[in-house]
């Protein structure tokens, strides 16, 4: 190995006289100095690291003032880099999230309970605590608790109403409150998922992991049920299996429609096949048992 030259690594006299100033400069910041009060560090400490004590107060001051993470001036927005002592005492460099990054992990954590969604982050914003309901109607007071109070039961609800009364909005407040609790969701937009299972209907992975989602999840929401492309395969391979699986082992299911419980019967048994009907019955008994109907009064909202 080749011996490294004496002074292969020494700095200029310009260098040097940088060095002194930048160290007695970071001696005298109070950044600095509450760092080593709390660390029980000795001062002589920043002649050693100064570089890493200049990073961290040039990170701590880009944060002061700051509105929040859409004007992070931060290379990793809501994180900022700090200082910390290891075991063995030495001084090393940590990322941090700052208090607004914080906020959103507190407000967002319960998103990772979610095995399926369908919306945008904002959906996980919505909270029973946030509506207001004094300009609502009678109506849609009693919806919203019956939604309530159908969280400490073992059954859902199937929520029907007209197109954009808030049906979604609503099974969203559920979904949060449940996730906040601990359990696991799947909120499903049933037209989509069918339309993304018949589109990928050669990958059999996808189609079996999908229905897992549904079947074992905690609570599941089937989020416009009767709106999808119906069909004896969507009605008997899809969707029957994953709520007799949920009937049998008493998993709480929540389903929105735009059409009453005997208007959803029609929809199955309109299809053109031998016995619809009994196979619309059957497929209702499962919808029937597993939530109690709730008609969400009111016009459009979009």
């Amino acid at each position: 190995m080749q011996r490294l030259r004496k002074n292969q690594f020494q700095l200029s006299e310009q260098q040097e006289r940088a060095r002194y100033l930048l160290i007695e400069q970071l001696k005298k910041d109070p950044l600095v100095h509450r760092f080593i009060q709390s660390h029980n560090l000795p001062l002589h400490i920043v002649e050693k690291n100064a570089s890493l004590f200049a990073a961290y107060t040039e990170t701590i001051r880009k944060c002061q003032g700051c509105q929040g993470i859409q004007m992070c001036a931060q290379p990793i927005p809501g994180r900022f880099q700090s200082l910390d002592v290891d075991e063995q005492g030495f001084l090393c460099d940590i990322y941090k999230p700052c208090k607004y990054e914080k906020m959103k992990q507190k407000q967002y954590g319960h998103q990772k309970r979610f095995k399926i969604f369908y919306g945008s982050p904002s959906n996980f914003l919505i909270d029973f605590e946030k509506i207001d309901l004094t300009e609502e109607s009678d109506e849609y007071t009693q919806s919203y608790m019956a939604l309530i109070d159908s969280l400490d039961t073992e059954k859902g609800i199937y929520l029907y109403g007209k197109p954009g009364a808030g049906k979604t909005y609503l099974l969203w407040a559920v979904a949060n409150r449940m996730a906040k609790e601990g359990k696991t969701i799947s909120l499903v937009h049933i037209p989509s998922c069918i339309q993304e299972i018949k589109q990928n209907i050669q990958d059999s992975q996808f189609r079996n992991q999908m229905i897992s989602k549904m079947k074992f999840c905690d609570v599941l929401i089937a989020d416009d049920i009767g709106s999808e492309s119906i069909s004896p395969w969507t009605r008997d391979e899809i969707l029957f299996p994953i709520l007799e699986y949920r009937m049998n082992n008493h998993l709480k299911t929540y389903f929105s429609s735009n059409y009453t419980l005997l208007e959803l019967e029609d929809q199955y048994a309109s299809l053109n096949e031998v016995n619809s009907r009994v196979a619309s019955q059957r497929f209702m008994e499962r919808i029937k048992s597993a939530s109690l109907p709730c008609q969400l009064i009111g016009d459009s909202r979009r």
